[in-house]
């Protein structure tokens, strides 16, 4: 038995071995597999870091981009609240100006409105006054020349009476 026991210890041994030898070989391949899982689980642990730094810097880079964009709007906001305020004021300054040229306008049409008054008047007052002349010298051409018709026609009547005397002188000379 001897032998019989010294190979049922051989084959308990073997067995012993081989069940040592797989736990060891199962032990070896789960903590090879728990290493891969963990490094794994490592790599998506910081790829999921990762993914957040990003999402968190995307986020810090949209906020900044929202505020930028914001204070863009508000500076082109301003600069053109500035431009229509300016440009209001470039109105405001051009419309006093067109109200000062058209008082200044019609101030100097008023002026020379009075000054062609004046002259209207003045230039009547001095027709008037040529009429009045001229009727003072017609009426003393018509009085000289009325008067010179009396005298032409007491000439001519003397010329006549004298012409008749001397008519009658000469038919007595010749009678």
């Amino acid at each position: 038995m001897s032998q019989a026991a010294a190979a049922s210890d051989n084959s308990d041994a073997s067995l012993n071995e081989s069940a040592e030898q797989r736990l060891e070989r199962v032990e070896a391949l789960w903590a090879a597999d728990h290493k891969q899982l963990q490094e794994k689980v490592s790599l998506s642990t910081a790829e999921a870091q990762q993914l957040r730094d990003t999402i968190n810097a995307l986020r810090d880079a949209m906020e900044y981009a929202r505020i930028g964009e914001q204070e863009r709007i508000q500076a082109a906001a301003m600069s053109a609240h500035d431009d229509v305020r300016q440009l209001k004021g470039t109105v405001d300054a051009l419309r006093e100006e067109l109200e000062r040229r058209a008082a200044g306008e019609a101030e100097r049409t008023q002026k020379a409105l009075a000054l062609s008054n004046a002259e209207v008047v003045q230039l009547k007052d001095s027709i008037n006054a040529l009429r009045d002349e001229m009727e003072v010298h017609r009426r003393q051409y018509l009085d000289e020349a009325g008067q010179n018709e009396v005298v032409y026609q007491r000439e001519l009547s003397q010329l006549r009476e004298t012409i008749q005397d001397l008519r009658l002188k000469l038919e007595a000379v010749h009678e």
